[in-house]
């Protein structure tokens, strides 16, 4: 069983992949903070074999990043479309996921990390292409 926390400030979000980790059976959602001060706290009870962080909590990153390290956590950042993920290496995350992503991109980059795989989303899997491979509206 993969442990996953799941830290984003979105609640659509948060509805969205409870529904999605539901349907795999082999990933547990532990917790699904949603400030960096949720996080931490939960931190202090859950160890978690995967923590999906919203880049949105990287201004405290530098407190997250030692409990991490100690509890040897894989990170997937889940970053928004418009980020530049050139810093994915630097903050030492595994992974990387875009919110445009569909459900079996995510539980695929989860299981990924977790057997301490890197795995970056492919730009092409963005649900939001159109058949013609040219970017749709966004909804």
């Amino acid at each position: 069983m993969i442990d996953v926390i799941f830290a984003d400030h979105q609640e659509l979000f948060h509805v969205g992949v409870a529904e999605i980790v539901a349907d795999a059976d082999d990933i547990c959602l532990m917790a699904q903070p949603r400030s960096a001060e949720q996080l931490l706290n939960i931190l202090e009870t859950f160890i978690p074999h995967v923590l999906v962080l919203s880049t949105n909590f990287l201004p405290a990153f530098s407190k997250i990043q030692p409990v991490l390290k100690q509890r040897r956590t894989a990170l997937l950042l889940l970053a928004e479309d418009n980020d530049n993920t050139a810093y994915m290496r630097w903050v030492g995350a595994q992974g990387v996921v875009y919110r445009s992503m569909d459900g079996p991109a995510l539980i695929d980059a989860m299981r990924r990390v977790a057997r301490g795989e890197l795995s970056l989303q492919d730009r092409s899997s963005d649900i939001r292409k159109t058949a013609s491979g040219e970017a749709g509206a966004a909804y």
